[in-house]
């Protein structure tokens, strides 16, 4: 029941993300400046340490279930672009899909071909897929409004925050080629959705 401190640093730190098998931390942090990211061992005080460090603010969303890759956002002055680097360090990190407009809350489908993630490029936000590998054969998953895409552990289902402030699960079918159904509204949050998660089975939602 007690709480126990992880990082030690004196500044902002924010937006963990776990490494697949539970063992790290990868986090934004104002230590060096400009927000980079971070990370640690979990259970080993001090073990902090810098990940990624260029120019601009940077902050980690999501690790690919094998623990290759972390998708990251980089943001410029007018926008947030998303981008990809090994994590084990020794690759460069390079852009998935930088466009003048904002993408944000990338997510790796559970099988690791594909990503799902936020765009305003119609004028609103929006939910789209694309292939992991170079960011091809894009689908938009939204029909009027959509963000913060969560996937159900097993990939047969989307889950989006709609326009109407409710969550609607999206059937999706993974393989070479993407399988989408029609959208299903679960239920609505009158005073709104900030940011939402899911259950690995997709029965129950955290909604702040």
């Amino acid at each position: 029941g007690a709480s126990t401190r992880l990082t030690s640093g004196q500044i902002d730190e924010n937006a963990p993300v776990w490494t697949p098998d539970g063992t790290r931390l990868l986090f934004r942090t104002d230590d060096h400046g400009p927000p980079d990211i971070a990370q640690m061992v979990v259970g080993s005080p001090g073990s902090e340490r810098p990940f990624l460090v260029q120019p601009g603010v940077q902050q980690p969303e999501d690790i690919s279930p094998d623990g290759r890759l972390l998708v990251f956002l980089q943001d410029a002055a007018t926008t947030a672009d998303i981008w990809l680097m090994p994590l084990d360090g020794k690759g460069q990190p390079k852009p998935w899909l930088r466009s003048p407009f904002n993408e944000r809350r990338p997510r790796f489908s559970p099988d690791g071909r594909w990503i799902a993630y936020q765009s305003d490029e119609s004028g609103n936000p929006e939910v789209y897929v694309a292939l992991t590998e170079g960011a091809g054969e894009k689908r938009r998953i939204s029909p009027s409004g959509g963000r913060s895409p969560r996937w159900r552990r097993d990939g047969k289902e989307l889950y989006y925050a709609a326009s109407d402030e409710s969550i609607v699960s999206v059937p999706i079918t993974l393989g070479p080629s993407l399988q989408v159904g029609t959208g299903v509204p679960l239920f609505r949050v009158e005073t709104g959705i900030r940011n939402f998660d899911v259950s690995p089975d997709g029965t129950r939602f955290l909604v702040s």
